[in-house]
């Protein structure tokens, strides 16, 4: 079976955008998670 790595970039609601794709890959068979969460100061802030 071919791995799929999707990547995934959203301005708002990331996070919850990648639990809905979870939910919704976790039903074909494999367990779905995610493994990385990386979050970017907003421009200009350090």
């Amino acid at each position: 079976m071919q791995k799929i790595t999707p990547h995934l970039w959203f301005d708002k609601e990331a996070e919850e955008a990648a639990n809905f794709y979870v939910s919704v890959f976790s039903g074909a068979g494999q367990p779905s998670k995610v493994l990385t969460i990386a979050r970017y100061p907003k421009a200009g802030e350090a």
